[in-house]
Formats: C-alpha cells, structure tokens, sequence
C-alpha cells in the first residue's frame, strides 16, 4: 500500500515539474503575425521571419550555438546589440541572429532567421528580436558565461 502511494505521488511531482517547464515557454508573449508552430516555435509567413526558442534538450551543449564551425558551414559574428550575434547557416540555408537569455534561471537560445531564399534585411530581423525582448522584459547575456 506505501508504495502503491509513493509511486502515485512521485508520479504526480514528475507532472508537475513536466507542467512548470512547459509553462516557461507558454508564457512568452510573441508579437502579432507570429504563428504558434509548437515546441517554442514561431514563423511569420508575410514579412518570412521565424523565431526559435530553444534550450538544452534542442541544442546541447549550448555554447556551440555561439561557437563558428566551419565544418558544418556556420559561421557567427558579433551582432549590432549587445551580446547579439550575426549568423549563416550555409548548412541549412538560413541566416540570422542569436542570443542567450535566462528565463526563471534557466538558459535559451534565442534564433530569430530568415531562410537565405527569402530575402529578408537583416535590420527587419533586428527589429523581429528587439520587439519579442522587449515583450517578455529579456536582455541577452554573455555566452561566455556557459560553462
């Protein structure tokens, strides 16, 4: 009988611990066009920007996200905001703009991109991350600081 009822409460914690992660992500407030695709994914068909909220269990270790990796054709420079970083993904054809956040203490990457077919000004995506920082009050942090 005691471990029919501790097996039920340890299941019950693992649902809740299940429902506060998912809740971290559900939470953010995206701007209008943005269409929710799952996962803490979002695309915008008319202007063609999609933006990516990833975290460890979507790339791990996370560092290399900030890392240039020739052999898979990407390539990272530092950004026009702080702790922002210009990237092309030769790879997956894609170009975009990276940063590192911390939501309730945990660590995201944030990919706003366009595919490299959709000519989108690199300034517009700018503009995409800036106003998705500003509704959810996020700054990026130093990468550097990942161990």
């Amino acid at each position: 009988m005691n471990l029919t009822k501790i097996s039920l409460a340890i299941l019950i914690l693992i649902c809740a611990i299940g429902m506060v992660a998912a809740a971290e992500i559900s939470d953010i407030k995206i701007a209008d066009g943005f269409e929710n695709l799952g996962d803490g994914n979002y695309e915008n068909d008319a202007n063609h920007i999609k933006l990516d909220i990833m975290d460890k269990k979507d790339v791990n270790p996370i560092k290399d996200v900030f890392k240039n990796d020739s052999s898979v054709k990407y390539t990272l420079v530092a950004g026009k905001l702080n702790n922002t970083f210009n990237y092309t993904d030769g790879v997956n054809e894609q170009a975009g703009i990276v940063e590192l956040v911390k939501i309730n203490d945990k660590e995201y990457v944030i990919d706003c991109y366009a595919y490299n077919n959709d000519t989108v000004p690199l300034d517009k995506i700018y503009d995409t991350l800036e106003e998705f920082n500003k509704l959810n009050d996020l700054t990026p942090v130093d990468p550097s600081t990942l161990e």
